[in-house]
């Protein structure tokens, strides 16, 4: 589609719609590989956190720039990613980064200093940038816009099974084999995954030469500050990337420290948690065309999203009791429908320009994971220093996130989406 003037959008000339049936499905798994492996890896250390934390004698933050290391990487590679996936496609993408991600696991599993190990986690998280953006990006060029939702909860549900995966089945498995046994396993599964991506996907995102021509000409400053973007920078940032935070690292340390939960039994609400998300995913992939055809936008339901989840942080903060544990499990209803920002973003740019936008999305959300999951850290060793307990300098550190989301649902709702439709590209 195209923007003009008059603030309607023409039609975009469809790309590859003849995917289907069997080469359909070895796409979508061969891309699901990745990303089951990369959701795995950004939240094990929620689970591992207790165990990585003696083991390496870690601070808090220490223990949060460790797991955020991942998220810098990753954010730092969005920008990257956009224009080799415009350029040369996900398959030769998103192949050749999972072997960076490969060598990374490695590192980590081998490493005995805080350094290597995270000079192995920031491989890890920028080999995996590109496995969830490669997958919208082929999606966004070779499916109709009318499968987006169900494509896009059906990658989710994905990375939701290896968040899954990466809770009580991981510390079990650490306990056993040790942590480190974990990081080697998944140093051969994602050099497996990017044969696959290699091998069993195909070049049917690929721009012709007058689009690359196209593309290149877009000025990535424009893309970036257009107001469909500036509109979602808030929430992506503080809402998106503070929920990541907490699901992949500082969740775990809330139940342990603040309830008193064993590591085990903060690793089975994590599962829980991640389980519900699974579900909510299914339900969502199946609701949204109805949602939409009873005049529920993706606006819409992305509102209820930003405007549940700070809710939710501060019903846990005010009710201090073991049973409060049950609110994490309160955020999976409306998860699937904050991820849908991205999606919003991208059909509302031409498919040229998608690999970019998605990737300058993913980057916010990414760039405020990293600065939520490290800050939280900071604050905590802050909060300590001037007397306060573990548990009230968390809750404390809490607090200020809550404040932070608040203004970018304010931030979402003032912002007149109209503009959006203002430039051309």
């Amino acid at each position: 589609m195209t923007f003009n003037s008059k603030n309607k959008t023409t039609k975009e000339t469809p790309h590859h719609h003849s995917i289907s049936g069997i080469v359909a499905l070895r796409i979508f798994l061969a891309f699901a590989s990745g990303y089951f492996l990369s959701y795995a890896l950004r939240a094990v250390n929620a689970a591992l956190a207790p165990v990585l934390a003696a083991d390496l004698h870690l601070s808090a933050g220490e223990l949060g720039w460790l797991s955020s290391a991942y998220f810098l990487a990753f954010a730092a590679m969005q920008i990257p990613i956009g224009i080799w996936l415009d350029r040369y496609g996900a398959r030769r993408t998103e192949s050749a980064l999972l072997v960076v991600a490969a060598i990374g696991a490695a590192l980590v599993g081998l490493g005995e200093s805080l350094w290597m190990n995270s000079l192995g986690r920031i491989l890890i998280g920028a080999g995996v940038a590109p496995c969830l953006m490669a997958s919208y990006y082929y999606f966004r060029r070779c499916f109709p816009a009318a499968q987006q939702p169900r494509l896009v909860m059906s990658m989710l549900l994905v990375g939701a099974t290896g968040a899954l995966v990466a809770t009580q089945p991981a510390l079990s498995l650490a306990n056993w084999l040790g942590w480190r046994t974990i990081y080697i396993l998944s140093c051969a599964l994602l050099f497996l995954s990017a044969l696959s991506v290699y091998f069993f996907t195909t070049d049917a995102d690929r721009q012709s030469p007058d689009q690359k021509n196209h593309q290149d000409a877009t000025s990535l400053w424009a893309l970036a500050t257009h107001p469909v973007m500036v509109r979602i920078v808030p929430a992506c940032v503080f809402t998106i990337g503070g929920f990541s935070a907490m699901q992949t690292l500082w969740a775990g340390p809330w139940l342990t420290q603040t309830l008193g939960f064993s590591p085990e039994q903060a690793s089975i609400v994590l599962l829980y948690l991640n389980a519900s998300l699974m579900v909510s995913y299914i339900v969502m992939g199946t609701a949204s065309p109805w949602l939409l055809r009873i005049g529920l936008s993706l606006s819409k339901q992305s509102l209820i999203a930003l405007a549940w989840i700070p809710i939710v942080f501060l019903i846990m903060i005010i009710w201090q009791s073991p049973a409060s544990w049950v609110c994490w499990l309160l955020f999976a209803p409306v998860i699937p429908a904050m991820f849908l920002l991205q999606t919003q973003a991208a059909l509302a740019f031409p498919g040229h320009v998608a690999g970019r936008i998605l990737t300058t999305a993913n980057l916010m959300i990414f760039v405020g994971t990293f600065a939520v999951q490290w800050a939280i850290g900071l604050a905590v060793d802050t909060f300590n220093k001037l007397g306060m307990t573990g548990s009230a300098a968390l809750k404390s550190a809490f607090i200020c996130l809550i404040a932070l989301q608040v203004f970018s649902l304010l931030w979402f709702v003032m912002r007149d989406p109209a503009r959006a439709s203002r430039r051309k590209f």
